[in-house]
């Protein structure tokens, strides 16, 4: 029975602790808030299946070398040269899967930028009393905050002005978003670098075989070769699969510089992308702040009116009161002065007697 008690308080103190860890827990609202990953990031399932099947549709137009006798150099490059043909082929179909994805991802980021994500028909200025409106017209455009830099910005704008109803606070935050945005950029790219460092690896690899099988066999028939003519034929053979063992170096550094190109000039679009986000935040969003003490001030609020003119009040009563000390403390110290004064000036002529 005390056995039993006991198994029951464990478990009532085992949910209470589980309910404890369930409130300080965030929600999966609260931590995908303003996850824009998506933005510049690619699923890297569906763009391994792509390249796999661009790899496919390669090597199925390889076969058309195949039928010339001029051409068929072309497809003993793929199809002869062992197994890194293949996986140069598929690496390289895979960064140029992951540069459509992402070349799709600007596309859309663009689109954005061309619409009125902030209009001056709703306010010129952006208060905390408009806050609402703006809101409601960014969510009716339609995009995903999460699929876009610039929507993902302005909400978190907006939402820390609500709070904070500080200018300089806002314009700190945006600047550090806008930080985290080139960083998630650049490293959005580290699979590709990967890719575009393991090519020509792979390249010098396959080289490495070739040559090792080419002078291994050569090696191999040499103790049993006598005739002359008969070395010349495999030394032939040797420089024959040399050749064809640096084909895998040609096909990786050309997949190389095929794959560095289109790289480098999708980050540098990317990059100007985060350049025009920070470009209209500066100027629609930003400069048409107006903090919340600007508007009481201006629309002549009594209340705060009077409370300020009382503190002011306050203020002066203070300082009046601070000069009369002063002066007071000034007179004291005049007359004490003037009476050390007039005591050495009456004890200069009885000394001037005595002498």
């Amino acid at each position: 029975m005390a056995q039993q008690k006991g198994t029951v308080r464990k478990i009532a103190v085992d949910k209470d602790k589980f309910t404890q860890i369930n409130v300080m827990q965030r929600s999966a609202g609260e931590m995908g808030k303003f996850d824009n990953a998506s933005a510049t990031s690619v699923p890297m399932a569906k763009a391994a299946l792509l390249g796999l099947a661009l790899g496919i549709a390669f090597y199925l137009f390889i076969l058309v070398f195949h039928i010339s006798e001029s051409t068929n150099v072309i497809y003993l490059y793929f199809y002869d040269r062992g197994w890194v043909p293949f996986v140069l082929t598929y690496l390289a179909c895979w960064s140029f899967a992951i540069l459509w994805f992402k070349r799709r991802k600007l596309m859309n980021q663009l689109s954005v930028i061309q619409f009125k994500v902030l209009p001056e028909e709703i306010s010129e200025d952006i208060r905390i009393e408009n806050l609402s409106h703006f809101e409601a017209h960014v969510k009716r455009l339609g995009f995903d905050p999460k699929e876009s830099f610039l929507i993902t910005r302005i909400l978190r704008g907006l939402e820390h002005f609500r709070v904070r109803r500080n200018h300089s606070e806002t314009a700190d935050v945006l600047s550090s978003q806008s930080e985290i945005d080139a960083t998630m950029v650049e490293s959005s790219y580290v699979i590709i670098k990967v890719f575009i460092w393991a090519i020509p690896i792979l390249g010098f690899i396959g080289t490495v075989l070739g040559i090792s099988d080419a002078v291994s066999s050569f090696g191999g028939e040499m103790g049993a070769a006598a005739d002359i003519a008969v070395i010349k034929e495999k030394l032939g053979q040797v420089t024959g699969g040399l050749s064809e063992a640096f084909d895998t170096t040609l096909v990786s550094l050309v997949f190389s510089l095929f794959v560095m190109f289109p790289t480098s000039m999708m980050q540098k679009a990317e990059e100007d992308l985060l350049n025009k986000v920070d470009e209209y935040c500066n100027e629609y969003f930003l400069k048409r702040l107006r903090e919340p003490t600007d508007s009481v001030h201006a629309s002549g609020d009594p209340s705060a009116l009077l409370q300020r003119i009382e503190n002011l009040q306050a203020y002066l009563v203070q300082v009046q009161e601070s000069q009369t000390y002063v002066a007071e403390q000034m007179t004291h110290v005049a007359h004490h002065y003037a009476a050390i004064a007039g005591v050495e000036s009456a004890n200069e002529p009885k000394a001037d007697q005595r002498s």
